[in-house]
């Protein structure tokens, strides 16, 4: 026959040190599952903040490849431009242009990596995935900066749509901002190629623009106005 023998705790000090022994056992096991709850959470936070980050910045990737459809619209519409700048007779007549035009442009959207970064979220976040969300935000950034300039740069180049003469002074100045223009498209290009190559590191999905390119810029300088407004096919209207 066995016989069941149940513990009995020591007395006098041995009792004391038997309790404390109890009292830092449960004390450790509840910090112990206290961290595993925050570990889950954080976890969890990390896993939202990145999925938000991800998806704002596949839209953003998603407007710039739509932007990289125009490009070479643009590109041309500046060299034709510039000769039509360089045509003016002795007196500084010019064929007026019907259309000039501007190319898309979309605002890249920063709030959600901006609330997560405010938010404490986006620390959670591993640190080489981190810098390379960082380093595709400052590029969007500098985008959104790049493409208020151009918009800038475009509204007076439209000025020839309303110009029969240029005076040398014009002409200096349009040809500036056509160099501008130029640069700002080429910017622009480049800047696209590094950011799919950040975000094929990140392996992003493949984002959807609910906004087509306008064809602004590649419709011919001398369709007549209403014409090349519907075939520009903008999302905003026409040009003021």
């Amino acid at each position: 026959m066995f016989r069941l023998f149940k513990l009995k705790p020591p007395h006098g000090w041995d009792a004391v040190g038997w309790e404390l022994a109890i009292v830092t056992l449960g004390v450790l096991i509840a910090l112990g599952a206290q961290q595993v709850v925050e570990t889950v959470h954080q976890r969890g936070d990390a896993r939202d903040a990145e999925g938000e980050i991800r998806g704002e910045l596949a839209n953003n990737i998603a407007m710039l490849r739509s932007r990289w459809t125009v490009r070479g619209c643009v590109e041309n519409r500046v060299n034709e431009l510039q000769a039509l700048i360089g045509s003016a007779g002795r007196d500084g007549t010019i064929t007026t242009p019907n259309w000039v035009g501007r190319p898309q442009f979309w605002t890249m959207q920063l709030a959600r990596w901006q609330t997560t970064s405010q938010a404490g979220r986006a620390a959670l976040l591993p640190p080489d995935e981190l810098a390379l969300y960082g380093s595709l935000y400052s590029f969007m950034d500098n985008v959104n900066a790049l493409t208020a300039q151009e918009q800038m740069d475009w509204a007076r180049l439209r000025a020839l749509e309303h110009l029969q003469r240029l005076t040398p002074e014009m002409s200096l100045e349009l040809t500036n901002t056509l160099q501008e223009a130029r640069y700002i498209n080429w910017r622009m290009g480049i800047w696209t190629i590094q950011i799919e190559r950040l975000a094929n590191r990140l392996r992003l999905p493949a984002g959807r623009n609910d906004i087509a390119a306008s064809r602004s810029a590649c419709v011919p300088m001398s369709t007549p106005r209403e014409q090349a407004v519907r075939e520009s096919n903008s999302a905003f209207g026409s040009e003021p």
